[in-house]
């Protein structure tokens, strides 16, 4: 059987972006945010997919990458149907998303999959090593829930940037300030402040997508952490998601984060591991 493979830039025409969601029609939400799914038609978007057809035209396997914060950072990820797969064809999709990686001047790169033997042993022959894993949580709305007195969670405003640098840097590293200021000009993305007392104690970024509310970057103040308000934040949100008819919140936290268990006591469920693999060294 002969396959061609062929590289489209986002946002992708509407006949393209229908034939690879008619692909991964009924596979898990994993899925479908591993491959960017709602950055396929964005205006704004940066990104690619490598698209595997057959000799009659029929799509059968694609990769989707995506520069994520505007950094020439990608992160891509790849799906076969389950006929076409032990073709090669993930691999040569591996080497077309290589290819134009190149081409674009990419800085860096992670591959994200769904943890499972399959794609661990498949990548790590590629050349690549796990990097980190991420738990993907989730939680359905909250009907009620009211902050207490003294808190309130707020959109940015400018006369707090300063204060917001200092929070994600503490929280973080200094390598979250690029992304930070991505997402305050990203207009999809929302970044939002807790207020205790009038002290900023924590701060988060909302964005949508397909019907899904996802929270990331969820910071707390060093000084006031394990006082409840990452908790709170998590509630909060979980209410924002009911007044917006969205179907569920999403968060992801880094396996090493010890702070984890803070998302099940409100209410999140783990749904999957995410694997974020890199390169090795040569």
């Amino acid at each position: 059987m002969e396959l061609s493979l062929s590289i489209a830039s986002f946002p992708l025409d509407a006949e393209t972006a229908g034939e690879m969601e008619q692909l991964i029609n009924g596979e898990s939400a994993q899925c479908h945010g591993l491959l960017h799914h709602e950055l396929w038609r964005k205006a704004y978007a940066n990104g690619f997919a490598v698209l595997a057809y057959t000799e009659t035209g029929d799509l059968v396997a694609y990769a989707a990458a995506a520069d994520l914060v505007g950094l020439h950072h990608y992160e891509w990820s790849a799906f076969v149907a389950p006929e076409y797969r032990r073709l090669g064809l993930a691999t040569a999709l591996a080497d077309g998303v290589q290819h134009s990686l190149s081409q674009r001047g990419a800085e860096s790169e992670l591959a994200a999959f769904t943890e499972n033997d399959e794609a661990d042993a498949w990548l790590a022959s590629l050349g690549y090593g796990c990097a980190f894993q991420e738990r993907q949580f989730e939680a359905e709305p909250l009907a009620s829930y009211e902050l207490d007195g003294s808190i309130v969670v707020m959109p940015f405003a400018e006369e707090y940037a300063e204060e917001l640098s200092q929070l994600m840097e503490q929280a973080f590293d200094e390598s979250v300030l690029p992304v930070l200021e991505h997402n305050l000009a990203d207009p999809e993305r929302h970044v939002h402040l807790m207020h205790a007392e009038g002290k900023l104690v924590a701060a988060a970024t909302l964005s949508t997508e397909d019907q899904e509310l996802w929270l990331t970057a969820l910071a707390v103040e060093r000084q006031a952490r394990r006082s409840g308000y990452g908790k709170a934040f998590l509630l909060w949100a979980r209410h924002l998601a009911h007044e917006k008819n969205l179907e569920r919140v999403m968060v992801e936290v880094e396996t090493a984060n010890e702070a984890w268990p803070v998302y099940e006591k409100a209410g999140f469920k783990n749904q999957a591991t995410i694997s974020y693999w890199q390169p090795q060294e040569q």
